[in-house]
């Protein structure tokens, strides 16, 4: 069977639309809803992060306004009277200003009027490469030989050059110049290594007098050797000794141009050889402090220069531009691990007295510890965010979490110079959170396109199935009219002469007869098989199955159909095994039987010796198996199964008339029984068809008188 027309008319491809247009209506709804919903998700949460970034920067602000007031109150009470040093280790003992660091002083261009930043070179005059400075002299290389042997621990050996050095500088009267009191000096550290205690003790005096004479300054340029004299003069002395040189240090008449970084170095020297017992153990350890924090203030004051003071300028040029008056500024800024806030007021009275020039005051805080009180709830990752901080050079101050969502964008604010950002504390649960809502839509569109497809399917499906009924109905007009136009053209014509009374005798008439009657039952058989063929495509096809004996039906059918068969020019051949009965619709199966007989023989060879029809059956262990086998035209290998579908005909079948229905028919009736029909080419030429079908006994009994309604 085959058609050029196409399947689907303009009729089925609207109905196709209608099904498909609302699905995907309702595929855009449903994503744009998902959408929608995932938005407002997010929208929730962006919501919920600016709220926990406005309650961070509230608390930080919050926090800052809280502690600097007090510390710049008592700042204006304490620096005036007591100094910054002092006043800063007062302030730092209160708990409520623990995150203080320095106080420095300022003027009116930013300069620092206290502290003075630290000497860039703050190395000890030791035995100095004069390379640079002029041609290297004897002494010079006799001073670095004597340090190498010190080093390498050759003291003999270092206080017998030292000595040479010395004795040749006298002669040379170069005695008191600073190669001579470098040598002096060393020669006395080395006896007093030695242990030659008074030998080392006149070393010492000797230079310090020389470095520091009596009614005159000292000499700048070697201060530092003749301090280190009086520290090693001190240090072979008693206890009062030490705190004696202490209290000329603390009073500041005494190292009035000693480096900053050498007077604390010198401070924790001597006070470290002093016993905690002592009487004056409270004062050294407070003069001890003071030292250190001027150290640190110093410290600062380097940075100051450095980076910060730039900065204050631009922001006094900016305010004397707007004709503003300078308020407080708070700078921040990272050194090292640490940041830092300077905050700048400007000087009160008493601390402009105190400190000649001074304009304003700056208060050097611990950032970190001054904040961490209030954003240690906003740190902690137990809860829905976590907060992040950079200083204004994007210095991270508090680090963001390693994982967040791609294309995640964090609220940022900008409180007093420090920039917030908020972020997800648990990155992987919002990540798993818009994955699910991917998989969600995903889902969807799957889903929908499923019920597309299933739909579109069965669609197909339904219209190809209505397009074959069709064609099957025209293709069935086609070849029964073509089928009944024999039988009734012979009918008709044998019926005329008849009537015409054209017989020449009797015999004659008797033979239009039989021709009549033999096309009015091929007639009525086909007619049957149609209505059968019809019944089987409405699925109204049904069958009363009774236990019969099938051998004897094949006898009655055999001896019934021999004479036909005889006149076609056929010779059946019958090897029936007796006794064999089956559960099936005896009617039904003596047309199946038929069905294949006629089939048989309508496709033998014309002319040909060896036309037996050969019918068989056989009883296995739970069937019955009815072998139909003849020798003609046969079947082609690969069209053996198709030949059961409705209206084929095989390639081979030429001219032979017929509607291609009867072996549908017996298929259907196979299958409907539990059996089955199949087509085998057979050896030698021709096809054995095969029935198979269920023995009696292998069919419960309470079916014996039930019918069986079963269809394609």
């Amino acid at each position: 069977m085959s058609s050029q027309r196409s399947r689907f008319s303009r009729r089925h491809l609207l109905a196709l639309c209608t099904f498909l247009v609302p699905l995907a209506v309702l595929a855009v709804l449903g994503q744009s809803e998902l959408q929608r919903q995932g938005d407002r998700i997010q929208a929730a949460i962006s919501s919920e992060a600016s709220l926990f970034l406005d309650s961070a920067a509230q608390a930080l602000e919050q926090q800052i306004d809280r502690q600097m007031p007090p510390l710049l109150e008592d700042s204006r009470r304490l620096i005036g009277p007591e100094g910054a040093v002092r006043a800063a280790i007062r302030l730092r003992d209160e708990e409520r200003h623990a995150a203080l660091l320095d106080i420095i002083v300022i003027d009116e261009q930013a300069a620092l009027v206290w502290p003075q930043p630290p000497a860039p070179n703050l190395g000890l005059p030791f035995a100095r490469d004069p390379r640079g400075r002029g041609p290297e002299t004897a002494i010079s290389r006799g001073l670095q030989a004597a340090d190498l042997l010190l080093t390498t621990g050759h003291l003999p050996a270092a206080r017998r050059l030292l000595q040479h050095l010395v004795t040749k500088m006298e002669k040379a009267d170069e005695s008191g110049r600073g190669t001579d009191l470098l040598a002096r000096f060393r020669l006395a550290t080395v006896n007093q290594k030695l242990g030659h205690h008074e030998v080392a003790r006149a070393g010492f005096e000797d230079v310090r007098n020389r470095i520091f004479p009596e009614g005159r300054g000292p000499s700048r340029t070697y201060d530092d050797v003749g301090v280190l004299a009086d520290v090693a003069l001190a240090e072979m002395g008693s206890d009062d000794d030490r705190v004696r040189l202490l209290e000329k240090i603390a009073s500041h008449r005494h190292y009035s141009y000693l480096p900053g970084s050498m007077r604390t170095a010198v401070v924790e020297r001597l006070v470290e050889g002093v016993p905690a017992s002592h009487s004056s153990s409270a004062m050294l350890i407070g003069m001890l402090e003071e030292e250190r924090q001027r150290a640190q203030s110093r410290a600062f004051a380097g940075d100051y220069d450095a980076i910060l003071r730039s900065n204050l300028r631009l922001r006094l040029r900016q305010s004397a531009m707007a004709a503003e008056t300078p308020g407080d500024q708070q700078i921040v800024a990272t050194f090292g691990d640490g940041t830092t806030m300077l905050w700048v007021r400007a000087a009160t009275a008493a601390e402009k007295e105190r400190y000649r020039g001074a304009a304003r005051i700056g208060l050097h805080v611990d950032l970190d510890r001054l904040l961490a009180p209030a954003l240690e709830p906003f740190i902690a990752t137990d809860g829905s965010f976590v907060l992040a901080v950079h200083d204004p050079d994007d210095v991270t101050l508090i680090s963001a979490p390693t994982k967040a969502p791609e294309g995640y964008v964090p609220p940022t604010r900008t409180a007093r110079e420090l920039r917030l950002s908020v972020w997800p504390a648990n990155a992987e649960r919002l990540l798993a959170e818009t994955d699910a809502q991917a998989h969600n839509r995903f889902l969807l569109l799957l889903a929908l396109f499923g019920a597309a497809m299933a739909g579109a399917l069965w669609l197909w499906r339904s219209v190809s199935r209505e397009a074959e009924l069709a064609e099957l109905k025209i293709d069935l007009v086609s070849r029964v009219s073509h089928e009944l136009q024999t039988p009734l053209a012979l009918i008709r014509m044998y019926g005329e002469t008849l009537v015409l009374g054209r017989a020449r005798d009797s015999a004659q008439a008797q033979h239009f007869g039989g021709i009549i009657a033999r096309e009015a039952e091929r007639l009525t058989t086909m007619i049957q098989r149609i209505l059968d063929f019809s019944r089987q495509q409405s699925g109204t096809l049904t069958y009363a199955p009774t236990t019969i004996d099938l051998s004897a039906l094949l006898h009655r059918i055999c001896d019934a159909y021999t004479p036909h068969l005889e006149s076609r020019g056929a010779v059946l051949v019958e090897t029936v095994q007796e006794g064999v009965r089956v559960h099936c619709d005896e009617s039904a199966c003596e047309s199946a039987v038929i069905n294949l007989l006629e089939n048989a023989v309508k496709y033998s060879i014309e002319g040909d010796d060896d036309d037996d029809i050969e019918i068989g059956l056989e009883q296995t262990t739970h069937h019955a198996v009815l072998e139909i086998r003849d020798r003609g035209r046969g079947i082609p290998a690969n069209e053996c199964a198709a030949v059961f579908d409705p209206f084929f005909r095989a390639s081979n079948s030429g001219e032979v008339r017929g509607a291609g229905i009867g072996l549908s028919l017996v298929r259907h009736f196979a299958r409907a029984h539990n059996g089955e029909v199949i087509a085998i080419p057979r050896q030698g030429g021709g096809v054995v068809f095969r029935l198979t079908l269920p023995l009696a006994t292998n069919v419960r009994s309470a079916g014996d008188d039930e019918p069986n309604d079963q269809s394609q």
